[in-house]
């Protein structure tokens, strides 16, 4: 069902599936099961009934994922294997992946939400990459100013980030709070539940 393995940073067109990073990744799906009901750049179903196969596997690729896979699990290094699939009619190429991934990002949505919890608690940029970041912590003013949390926090204000509205103009702090309270809200927060668990979930299940 496949011809081998590509290395892959950027996919053609990806397909989230009900899985996360960690259940993907402990069994991930055979061709069959991972394969797309119908193409999202077409619309053509992926088995008419009585014809041949309209989507079909293509390989496999891998990408990196860093970060906890839960919210208070400990930053890893992670390597994803995605199914690639081709759309006869189109010739779409499909990557299809576990849901909370983010695209031309290392870290998985888990991770950055966590990062913005700390941070939107009052937490410094190093206790977000303490919580975050599998690697080690440079010096100087590297361990004061995590770089990555701020491009997050731009990157979520500006809408290219878990799609987040009425941030234009915030302060990062403030931006990373309500971003936070919209990714929990998403992960169905209850009173009593920290706030990074229930942003985890929402971020995973929206990426």
């Amino acid at each position: 069902c496949f011809a081998g393995i590509e290395k892959q940073r950027s996919p053609d067109r990806f397909v989230a599936s009900a899985l996360g990073i960690k259940s993907w990744i402990a069994g991930m799906p055979t061709c069959a099961q991972a394969r797309p009901g119908s193409c999202p750049c077409c619309g053509a179903p992926s088995s008419p009934l009585g014809e041949r196969l309209v989507i079909v596997g293509h390989g496999l690729a891998e990408r990196q994922v860093q970060g906890p896979s839960t919210a208070g699990g400990v930053p890893e290094h992670g390597l994803v294997t995605l199914r690639r699939y081709r759309c006869r009619r189109c010739e779409a190429v499909l990557i299809v992946g576990p849901r909370g991934l983010v695209a031309r990002r290392w870290y998985g949505a888990g991770a950055i939400s966590v990062a913005l919890a700390v941070f939107a608690a009052g937490g410094t940029t190093a206790a977000a990459r303490a919580r975050t970041s599998p690697g080690r912590s440079g010096a100087g003013s590297a361990v004061d100013r995590w770089v990555t949390l701020a491009r997050w926090v731009d990157a979520a204000r500006e809408g290219r980030l878990f799609a987040v509205a009425g941030l234009s103009g915030l302060g990062r702090r403030d931006v990373a709070h309500h971003v936070t309270l919209a990714l929990a809200a998403r992960g169905g927060h209850t009173p009593g539940v920290d706030l990074a668990h229930s942003a985890f979930a929402g971020a995973s299940a929206a990426a």
